[in-house]
């Protein structure tokens, strides 16, 4: 299941929204979030003047943010129907559009589709920070709640240097009530972007103010790529097919989810369904250093491939991973191996 009606029109539709009704502020929108709330009206990245100028739905309920997410909602709805609604803002090596759109789409319990299908579904919103690309998706996993899933509504806008994704996902009806609202968020929050500059857009600096400094020893063939607001570094290796390979470092306090929950997140993103814990366990390996040990695992896709280490320290969670095509990560991980080997904290 995808569009209602895909089926009816291929065409790529255009939206036009030069000035959003969400980008003027009235009393009434400024007085529906109380002033002592934790999460702001618009991603912390924007500067205050952004912030100001945009403004969300009364009935959008603002929602703790975290180290990924720069602006996060809740919607309600009635019988106990939910939307929940993100804004993040990722590096270029977030992935393209049909990459994306799948990821969203087993997400949904749906099969993956082409770039044709993609084209035929695709919707573009047109905002001065440049086209946004907008799919309407739905689908009810197995045993999910349907007033709580059933739909994402999602759009991906790539500039020179950041990839935006703005992301409604919850209940079939609530999400196309929201719809119209979703839209001109997304593109008031765009025109704002282009109005402060996008320098201004990183929330959560990578290598943030008491963030723990470390150490490795990059491999000579690797080039290191400006890490974005959740990644604490970023590289990219080159096959000679000119096949490209992402490896990011990450970072976040606390235990940062379990192992199974984390390597069926990475399964996910290379068209793999999860599996369950012992079956997670039994292809983890550990990998010790001079400073710690690390966790790793080996993630092989019918096209991609994921090779990950993690370790916890010091109250941190520590996730190092590297993503491409299966032969490209099968001659790189000896360098990869190498890298980790390099860490010392």
């Amino acid at each position: 299941m995808l569009l209602a009606n895909c089926g009816k029109n291929s065409e790529i539709k255009v939206y036009r929204v030069s000035k959003a009704p969400l980008e003027e502020s009235t009393p009434q929108q400024q007085d529906a979030m109380p002033t002592n709330t934790a999460a702001p009206r618009m991603p912390g990245a924007v500067a205050p003047t952004a912030a100001t100028a945009v403004t969300t739905p009364p009935n959008w309920e603002p929602q703790p943010l975290s180290q990924m997410r720069q602006a996060s909602f809740l919607v309600k709805g009635d019988k106990g129907a939910v939307a929940d609604i993100s804004f993040v803002n990722l590096g270029t090596a977030a992935g393209n559009a049909l990459d994306n759109v799948n990821r969203w789409l087993d997400q949904l319990g749906q099969p993956p589709i082409t770039e044709e299908k993609l084209g035929d579904i695709a919707q573009r919103l047109r905002t001065s920070l440049g086209d946004v690309i907008i799919v309407d998706l739905a689908g009810l996993p197995k045993d999910a709640d349907p007033a709580q899933d059933g739909r994402i509504i999602a759009a991906m806008a790539t500039t020179g240097n950041s990839t935006l994704f703005f992301k409604m996902r919850g209940n079939a009806d609530l999400t196309e009530a929201q719809k119209g609202d979703f839209i001109k968020w997304v593109a008031a929050v765009c025109n704002a972007q282009t109005e402060i500059g996008l320098a201004q857009t990183a929330a959560i600096p990578p290598r943030e103010s008491g963030l723990p400094q470390i150490k490795w020893k990059t491999p000579e063939s690797w080039t290191e790529v400006s890490p974005s607001s959740m990644r604490y570094a970023s590289f990219s290796a080159s096959a000679e097919n000119g096949d490209k390979i992402d490896i990011s470092v990450v970072t976040f306090p606390g235990e940062g989810g379990s192992d199974p929950d984390n390597v069926n997140r990475w399964r996910g993103q290379i068209g793999l369904p999860p599996l369950d814990g012992n079956a997670v366990t039994s292809q983890i390996a550990p990998l010790r250093t001079a400073d710690a040990t690390f966790s790793t695992t080996d993630i092989v896709g019918a096209k991609a491939r994921t090779i990950a280490a993690w370790t916890r320290h010091d109250g941190r969670v520590w996730f190092f991973k590297a993503t491409g095509p299966s032969a490209a990560v099968e001659k790189e991980k000896p360098n990869f191996v190498k890298f980790i080997e390099s860490v010392r904290f």
